[in-house]
C-alpha cells in the first residue's frame, strides 16, 4: 500500500506567513502519522500473522487505524485501555465506535500494556501504544523527503517544522531525517514525560520541545482550546484535530515571535476523533452559552 505525496499549502493565520502539509489528506482510514507510522506494517507480507494486538486510549487513531488494517488483512485485533466510559460504551461513537465495527475486541485493562505483551506467540503482530517503535521511522522518512522536495520547489530560505506531539515519535524521527530545525511541544503529560518518549526509541537527535507555564491534561477540555480550533477553521480552511492541535497551536504561537525562519506546520491528520471531541465540547460550551 503507497500514498500519493500530501499537499502542501500556504496559508496566512494572525498576519503571519505559515505552510500547512496536509498529512490529513492522506487516506480516509490511514491520515496523517497513522499512515506514516504504519506505512512499514501495511507493506509487509506477515506470512504467520493471525492476531495483532495494541493498547492506547477508547478514542485512539491508531487504534481505528490498527482495526481497519487488521480487516484489510483477515486478523483478529485486539485492544486494551485503561478504562471505557459507560456512556461510550451505551453510546459509542467516533474511532471507539468505527473500531467496534470492524470487530474489533476491546478489553479494559491497568496493566494495559504488560497484558499487550502477553500475545507473544509467533502469530501476533504486537504494536506499541500511537505506533510508537522503531518501524515508524519507515514512513517518516518518507514524509522527510516529501518535506524536502516540497521546501525546495516553494523556495523556502529558513525554515523550521513544528508538530504536536503525543508519543512524539514523528517528531523524532523528522528530525533525525531532516537538516532543518523541527519543533514539537507535549499533549500528552508533561515535557519530562515527552523527553522519555524519545528515549525508548532513540538516544539522540531529539527535536526542541516548546514549552507552557500552563499544564494541559490530555483530553481535558479547554474553552481557549475549542475557541482557536473554530477560528483556524474559519481563517484558514482547514479542519484539525481537537484533541492535539488546539494545545499545538497554543504553544506555538507562545513561541512563534523568538523563533526565525518561516514555519511549517505539519497536520497530521486524527479528525475522525473529533466527532467525539465535538459533541463533549459542544455539551459543555455551547449548551451553557445557550442557556445564558
Amino acid at each position: 500500500m503507497t500514498f500519493s505525496p500530501s499537499p502542501f499549502e500556504k496559508h496566512t493565520f494572525r498576519g503571519r506567513e505559515i505552510y500547512v502539509k496536509r498529512d490529513d489528506a492522506l487516506h480516509v482510514d490511514f491520515s496523517g502519522n497513522k499512515a506514516r507510522k504504519f506505512h512499514w506494517f501495511l507493506n509487509q507480507k506477515f506470512p504467520h500473522v493471525k492476531r495483532v494486538v495494541s493498547y492506547g486510549s477508547n478514542q485512539s487513531n491508531a487504534m481505528y487505524s490498527l482495526s481497519v488494517m487488521a480487516r484489510m488483512r483477515g486478523w483478529k485485533f485486539v485492544y486494551f485501555c485503561n478504562h471505557i466510559p459507560d456512556f461510550l460504551k451505551q453510546n459509542p461513537v467516533g474511532n471507539y465506535k468505527y473500531a467496534l465495527e470492524n470487530d474489533m475486541e476491546i478489553i479494559e485493562s491497568l496493566q494495559r500494556r504488560e497484558d499487550t505483551y502477553m500475545y507473544n506467540s509467533n502469530s501476533d503482530l504486537i504494536v506499541e501504544e500511537g505506533g510508537r517503535q522503531k518501524e515508524a521511522e519507515f514512513g517518516v522518512k518518507v514524509l522527510a523527503d516529501e518535506l524536502k522536495k516540497d521546501i525546495e520547489k516553494e523556495g523556502i530560505e529558513n525554515p523550521y517544522i513544528y508538530l504536536p506531539s503525543g508519543t512524539g515519535t514523528t517528531a523524532l524521527f523528522l528530525q533525525k531525517n531532516l537538516p532543518f530545525r523541527v519543533f514539537t511541544c507535549s499533549t500528552v503529560g508533561d515535557d519530562e514525560y515527552l523527553k522519555e518518549q524519545f528515549k525508548e526509541i532513540s538516544e539522540d537527535s531529539f527535536p526542541i520541545i516548546l514549552s507552557s507555564q500552563k499544564k494541559y491534561h490530555y483530553g481535558k477540555l479547554y474553552k481557549e482550546s475549542y475557541e482557536l480550533w473554530k477560528e483556524l477553521q474559519e481563517d484558514m480552511g482547514i479542519t484539525f484535530d481537537l484533541m492535539y492541535d488546539p494545545v499545538g497551536w497554543i504553544k506555538f504561537l507562545l513561541h512563534v515571535e523568538g523563533l526565525e525562519g518561516t514555519p511549517i506546520y505539519i497536520h497530521q491528520g486524527g479528525v475522525l476523533g473529533n466527532e467525539s471531541m465535538k459533541q463533549r465540547y459542544e455539551r459543555k460550551y455551547e449548551t451553557d452559552k445557550n442557556r445564558r
